[in-house]
């Protein structure tokens, strides 16, 4: 039986008897093992002789103390400085540009077209150039075309400037390097198009005023979680500005369908949500990431579905519907851009689906907007007798992922399959059709293919 010592710590005589807490406190250590037996037999004594020696005059511990709480000071300056300049502030700017092409205006002038993406890039890369040579190359975000204008001797371009300044600088002062930098630094751009560096303009705007202008884009967003969204079934939920054309259809006052705004007062979403529930009046849309309470409300004046399309079969499956009033364009809700007829979308294209469908097959609808990342699937492999065995038509496209677990499903019926450009534009490239139940392998969702359909929507819509 192991009893324990309850008193380890005794001083002895040949100790003087001194309780010193060094000595009890390394005497305590070499008793439960912890110091090496050399180390407690050459110490100890030496604790004692030399305690006295070891102690710090005063004076000493002064001048460590004021050492110590000018090294703090310095320490807490240079934190608050480095805090201090790593804050930047936002500077937006309006800016014209006037310039010439080989390219006749109505070839660039449509927004959305192929043709104005190319000229966009054009542009904007110059200015990138002409910022990235300048002493604001690290202050520079970007530069984004809103509009092309005609003039009598060319073109207008129309941009934002985006900067980001540290807070330590001054303002009036970066204003100045701003509007200098870019027409001495676009005398070297080389075209084309043909800038004219002597006819710019830059203005400085804010925060509303560049919201109003971006807003007024199509294919705009706050791009947020969406990149890492894994999870409609097997998506995410969505923050508000997300995707601001998404609407939710309600049949008298219960949401049955989703649709895409493709300007303030034009939906297009798919022929089978109104199958059998044609009355506009009875119908009413609501935009924003929730359902209750909407962003905004509004009814249907008037509908359109495809002349072709014929149930039970799922081709022709598209309708357009008119707002009966035009909606407001803020943050929170705006409009997608529409594709050109001749606009290619390629297998390995990042897009997202979005709905407030069901989060499983035969499920509820959801009063939140969920996304979901999704592959385009090519044509022939949907076609295979394993997937769809040949019913995918010319009008239709696949995505998803043929294991599945990745899908839209029901309630998400004529909402947007989107895909952005090289701008981080972003385009309606389906609508929500049909599938073999919800994120079954080898049955991903089918959607109808709004490139086919191009020359339909612009003659019911005009746009």
């Amino acid at each position: 039986m192991w009893a324990r010592n309850t008193s380890p710590l005794t001083v002895t005589d040949n100790e003087q008897r001194v309780r010193d807490p060094l000595l009890i406190s390394l005497r305590w250590w070499c008793h439960v093992g912890v110091c090496s037996d050399k180390l407690c037999f050459e110490a100890l004594p030496a604790v004692v002789k030399n305690r006295k020696r070891a102690c710090l005059e005063p004076w000493v511990i002064g001048l460590i103390t004021f050492i110590s709480l000018i090294v703090l000071a310095v320490c807490i300056g240079l934190t608050v400085h480095y805090v201090r300049y790593n804050q930047r502030e936002t500077y937006n700017y309006y800016s014209t540009l006037s310039f010439t092409s080989n390219k006749l205006y109505g070839d660039f002038g449509r927004e959305g077209s192929k043709n104005f993406t190319e000229m966009s890039q054009k542009i904007e890369s110059m200015v990138k150039d002409a910022f990235h040579k300048s002493p604001l190359r690290e202050e520079f975000v970007k530069s984004h075309i809103i509009r092309f204008s005609q003039e009598e001797h060319g073109v207008l371009a129309h941009m934002l400037l985006i900067f980001r300044v540290p807070s330590t600088e001054d303002p009036e002062a970066i204003d100045k390097i701003i509007q200098h930098v870019l027409p001495e630094k676009l005398q070297d751009a080389v075209g084309p198009p043909k800038l004219d560096p002597e006819s710019v303009e830059i203005k400085k705007i804010n925060k509303t005023e560049t919201d109003n202008f971006l807003n007024n884009c199509c294919g705009t967003r706050r791009s947020k979680t969406a990149s890492q969204s894994l999870r409609i079934v097997g998506g995410t939920e969505v923050e508000e500005g997300e995707w601001p054309w998404q609407a939710s259809l309600q049949w008298d006052g219960s949401h049955r369908c989703g649709a895409t705004l493709i300007n303030s007062t034009w939906l297009v979403s798919a022929a089978h949500c109104f199958r059998t529930y044609k009355d506009p009046d009875r119908w009413t849309v609501s935009f924003g990431v929730t359902i209750k309470p909407p962003k905004i409300k509004q009814g249907l004046r008037r509908i359109f579905v495809h002349e072709k399309y014929k149930y039970p079969s799922h081709d022709y499956d598209i309708s357009v519907a008119e707002l009966s009033s035009p909606v407001p364009y803020t943050n929170a809700v705006h409009r997608i851009c529409l594709p050109d007829a001749s606009h290619e979308f390629y297998p390995g294209n990042e897009m997202f689906v979005t709905g407030f469908g069901a989060l499983q097959n035969d499920g509820s609808s959801q009063n939140h907007l969920w996304q979901v990342q999704v592959d385009l699937i090519d044509t022939q492999t949907c076609n295979e007798p394993q997937s769809y065995n040949g019913a995918i038509t010319p009008r239709m496209l696949c995505a998803g992922f043929l294991k599945g677990k990745r899908d839209a499903c029901q309630g998400d019926s004529g909402g947007p399959l989107v895909s952005p450009d090289s701008r981080d534009i972003w385009y309606l490239a389906g609508i929500v059709s049909w599938g073999d139940e919800c994120a079954q392998a080898n049955k991903p969702g089918v959607y109808t293919r709004v490139t086919a359909f191009r020359d339909w929507i612009r003659s019911k819509t005009g746009i």
